[in-house]
């Protein structure tokens, strides 16, 4: 050990006998090529050259300070300054609501800007075309409760004769089953015996006049002499062979047809009416409830058309005199509307509200604007919803009139967004003589003193750290002279803009670093 310490004696002492030899080198005058001496004196930048050297190699064997911050009381607050707009906090939109008519055709209309009275006229449309579709209407209501009516006879009627129809049909139904039962019991054989029997008929008078013929013949050609008279009696009796034989050629005749032809279609015609009459009652007993059931939907469709037309009827009467738009209130009349004291402008309703221009239904064309009291709607952002709360007293600044102090208190919060991160405030306002010209839909810019402290400990908030592990925990690092900085933990206060105010954990006069040490 020993030995180590007279080493270090012993370089140090080197070292200093090295820096005595060269600054004897840098005193000594300089000699030039043609022999003269220059001095030091004659070479300052080289001189100051070696003289910041000498203090950047000063400088280096120290260590830096790291900066810091003086914990001091100051006077802290916090201004909310946003933008607002001048309402009225009485207005009155004017809109036609009607419920069916949306042709709404502009005749005339006042100007922007008019001084009204409650039901003055404010504009006139044009009513031709919805008293023609009134008339039309009427008339129609008038067709269709004819209509009604017939449809509502000829349904009682229906239903009255649907049991006669049905009873009648279910009558022939059972007259001709009892026709086809005695049809094919009685007369069928009857018809076919009777067929035969009347040919026989014939076949036996045939036979009677030709057996009398013969007789006759045999009689008479006994006698030499035929007598004129006997004459005419042959010839009767042969005239009344051949009437036979053909009366007896007609009755094979008929009786064939009778037999083959008349038979087998009669049969099948009594047959088949009963079938007919039968599936007839059977298709009436399904049809007609249903038929019935149409003839009641129709009337009463009819009835509900009729219905639908007077209701539209009594829709158009009452748009036509919602067409005819009174002043609801008395004030300034502004073309367009008003949202949260930003007006609309007329920009775009000042063509439309031309003769020949059109509106729509229900839509916001007028606002009639009471010029006082005013109030003034912003927005508030989230971050200071819990800063500004109802009383909250500050001031406003108009466009209009910037030189005037408008004193303004908050008078009410709204309690859900009107949009993402957006809250509604309504500030009442305490309007000056000198500045009664404002009016509605003017701009100002609202100004509150959302916290005061005048004597708060104030610091920068990048001298606020906190845990990795836990955000919460907050702290900053003691500035100490020759010792390693210490990490105080502190209790933040309110934050404005890069300031940060401190509730507990340090006290004025105490200074920190204001960066995070890099060890």
């Amino acid at each position: 050990m020993k030995k180590l310490i007279i080493i270090l004696i012993a370089f140090n002492a080197s070292l200093c006998i090295a820096h005595k030899d060269t600054k004897v080198q840098a005193d000594a005058p300089n000699t030039s090529k043609d022999g003269s001496q220059k001095t030091k004196a004659e070479k300052p930048d080289e001189a100051s050259k070696e003289d910041e050297n000498g203090k950047k190699d000063e400088a280096g064997s120290k260590e830096t300070k790291p900066k810091t911050h003086k914990v001091e009381k100051e006077h802290f607050k916090i201004l909310l300054k946003m933008d607002g707009a001048f309402e009225s906090a009485s207005t009155s939109e004017v809109s036609i609501q009607t419920k069916i008519w949306s042709t709404l055709s502009v005749l005339e209309a006042l100007p922007q800007g008019s001084r009204v009275k409650k039901g003055d006229l404010l504009v006139k449309l044009d009513m031709e075309k919805i008293d023609e579709r009134i008339e039309s209407l009427r008339n129609e209501i008038r067709l269709m409760e004819l209509d009604r009516n017939i449809a509502q006879a000829e349904l009682k009627l229906a239903e009255a004769m649907a049991p006669m129809e049905l009873a009648a049909l279910e009558r022939r139904e059972k007259h001709s089953k009892e026709d086809l039962e005695r049809y094919e019991k009685i007369h069928r054989p009857y018809n076919r015996r009777s067929a035969a029997m009347s040919l026989k008929n014939y076949k036996d008078s045939l036979a009677y006049v030709q057996e009398e013929l013969n007789q006759l013949k045999k009689m008479y050609e006994a006698d030499d002499l035929t007598e004129e008279t006997e004459e005419i009696i042959l010839q009767r009796a042969e005239n009344s062979v051949a009437k036979a034989k053909f009366s007896l050629e007609g009755a094979e005749i008929r009786n064939e047809e009778t037999t083959k032809i008349k038979f087998p279609r009669e049969d099948f015609a009594v047959r088949e009416k009963a079938k007919q009459d039968e599936l007839s009652v059977k298709s009436l007993r399904k049809i007609q409830p249903v038929a019935l059931e149409k003839k009641r939907i129709e009337a009463s469709k009819l009835e509900e058309q009729r219905t639908k037309a007077k209701r539209d009827l009594s829709r158009l009467e009452s748009d036509r005199k919602t067409m005819t738009v009174p002043s609801p209130a008395s004030g300034i009349l502004y073309r367009g509307s008003f949202d949260r004291g930003k007006w609309s402008g007329e920009a775009t309703l000042k063509p439309r509200l031309k003769k020949g221009g059109a509106l729509k239904p229900n839509e916001v064309f007028m606002t009639i604007v009471q010029p006082g009291p005013l109030v003034v709607r912003s927005d508030l952002a989230e971050a200071n919803l819990r800063r500004v709360k109802k009383g909250l007293a500050g001031k406003a600044k108009s466009k209009a009139f910037p030189d005037i102090n408008i004193t303004a208190t908050v008078d009410k919060v709204s309690e859900v967004p009107i949009s993402p991160g957006k809250f509604d405030l309504v500030t009442k306002v305490n309007l000056p003589k000198e500045a009664q010209g404002i009016l509605p839909g003017m701009s100002c810019k609202l100004e509150f003193v959302a916290y005061e402290n005048k004597e708060a400990l104030v610091i920068p908030a990048s001298a606020v750290f906190s845990e990795t592990a836990d955000e919460d925990s907050k702290f900053v690092y003691l500035y100490r002279k020759d010792k390693k900085p210490k990490k105080q933990v502190v209790k933040i206060g309110e934050k404005n803009g890069d300031k940060v105010e401190i509730l507990e954990g340090l006290r004025a006069g105490k200074e920190i670093l204001s960066e995070k040490p890099k060890k």
